[in-house]
């Protein structure tokens, strides 16, 4: 049970210090005095109440926060959950089987962002009888106090509702809403998150027997990171549909023509329809990390270890190239695993072995920063004095190549100028404002961002430049 302390000392490492990535789970418990709010940036955290801090929560509200000093770590988590069953690794946590694949029945792999196994697991479970409802991301968010919100989690209790909650949605949305709809409604569901949001589940669910017996199942996805609202509105704007005229938007339309990862996007206001390829929208590049929560940065969990599937992008050599996409998919639980197996026999799926190198391969950007990198990070917050939330990477300030220090350096930069430079397009009402302070910084990361070869030539390249400077008639090479 936590009292005022507890949140006090919440409130003043994780959120305070932007480590919050508006999960909404420390907004769940009874009598908590956290709520969840949407900041000018567009990022949901958590806010306390300062007229009700002294309210008693039946829960230890430090250790529901997957950010939190003393909440056990994915490896704790995933070990309680999987070890009897599973194999262990260290970067894609425990395992039964993994593979890459698509669902080939119904529309999923259509409808989906790649190969449908997201939508597909959970359709499943409610078919085959093991859940009654599921929580998932939906378009729109009816009954909910903020409606101007394009997306928000929701209970589906039918198959259609839950090929609703398809796709990719880089946008942000907090638990706390539905997860209280859970807790007042019996029966047994499955809920599908992105890491850091199946690990505040399962935290609390090892305080609130409630939550613990309905949450059957936990989806995982594989992350790079969450967005703010901005991204979209960013993109939107771009094609011509300023922020508050966007009414839908779809991150990843496929593409017949090109690879995978060559996806458009799609916005909407109430007179206008766009479509752009992504990679001609500035802020896409998913490696710069804008519009980024700082948590994000923070986190060392790419493959959701403590969900009981993980599906992702298949973001490998012979699978990249078919434009209906192919995901990425590693078992953790019986059930799911028996699921798959039935209907791998019976031709619903279409799915390779692959090994848990090519796996780990599969997501080598990401795992180089939120498994590597994560370390100097580490290190450069503590040099400055500020509280870093516990993690399974200890700090360093050795991080090899020296190029790659000053790309995270930029990277850093990228992602709060982002947020700052965005609020000053808004005020000024031209987005320029936001392009104009972005480009300089990211050009200079791109820079930063070439192969050793690369930036060696143009080592040579500007001594070379710099001498012919001091010879005469060679001043303006």
């Amino acid at each position: 049970m936590s009292n005022a302390n507890d949140y006090q000392a919440l409130n003043d490492t994780v959120i305070s210090n932007g480590y919050c990535v508006g999960c909404g789970a420390c907004a769940v418990p009874e009598e908590s005095p956290f709520t969840m709010n949407l900041n000018d940036y567009g990022q949901y955290e958590a806010v306390l109440a300062s007229d009700r801090v002294f309210a008693r929560a039946s829960v230890d509200i430090e250790k529901v926060c997957p950010f939190g000093s003393g909440a056990p770590s994915e490896d704790q988590i995933g070990k309680d959950l999987f070890d009897e069953s599973c194999d262990y690794d260290s970067q894609v946590g425990y395992y039964q089987g993994t593979y890459a694949g698509y669902v080939a029945e119904g529309a999923f792999r259509d409808r989906g962002s790649s190969g449908g196994m997201g939508t597909w697991i959970l359709n499943e479970l409610l078919d085959q009888g093991y859940v009654d409802h599921v929580i998932n991301v939906r378009p729109g968010a009816e009954g909910r106090e903020d409606g101007s919100m394009l997306f928000a989690y929701t209970v589906s209790r039918s198959t259609g509702e839950t090929q609703a909650g398809g796709k990719s949605r880089y946008y942000p949305v907090e638990l706390s809403e539905v997860l209280r709809e859970v807790r007042e409604t019996p029966g047994r569901y499955a809920i599908v998150g992105l890491p850091c949001f199946i690990k505040s589940v399962r935290l609390l669910q090892r305080q609130d027997p409630v939550l613990a017996e309905r949450i059957r199942y936990c989806a995982g996805l594989v992350c790079g990171h969450l967005k703010s609202t901005r991204y979209a509105d960013s993109l939107a704007w771009q094609m011509g549909i300023e922020p508050s005229r966007l009414e839908t938007i779809d991150f990843r339309v496929k593409n017949p023509s090109a690879p995978a990862n060559r996806y458009s996007t799609s916005a909407g206001s109430a007179d206008r329809q766009e479509v752009v390829p992504t990679n001609e929208l500035f802020g896409t590049d998913w490696g710069a990390g804008a519009f980024k929560y700082k948590a994000c940065d923070f986190c060392d969990d790419v493959f959701a270890e403590t969900a009981d599937i993980v599906v992702g992008d298949a973001w490998l050599p012979g699978y990249v190239e078919d434009s209906k996409g192919t995901n990425i998919i590693v078992t953790r639980h019986p059930d799911i695993q028996a699921l798959v197996d039935n209907a791998r026999q019976e031709q619903r799926l279409e799915l390779d072995d692959i090994s848990v190198a090519q796996a780990i391969q599969s997501q080598d950007a990401g795992l180089r920063h939120r498994r590597i990198s994560i370390a100097y990070r580490l290190y450069r917050e503590q040099r400055e004095g500020r509280w870093v939330p516990p993690k399974r990477i200890s700090p360093s300030k050795h991080l090899k190549p020296r190029y790659e220090q000053k790309r995270q350096r930029l990277r850093v930069r990228l992602r709060d100028l982002s947020h700052h430079a965005f609020i000053g397009a808004l005020k000024d009402r031209d987005l320029d404002t936001y392009l104009k302070a972005m480009r300089p910084v990211y050009r200079e990361y791109k820079k930063h961002s070439h192969s050793w070869m690369t930036r060696y030539l143009w080592r040579i390249k500007g001594a070379v430049k710099r001498c012919l400077r001091l010879v005469p008639g060679f001043q303006r090479l």
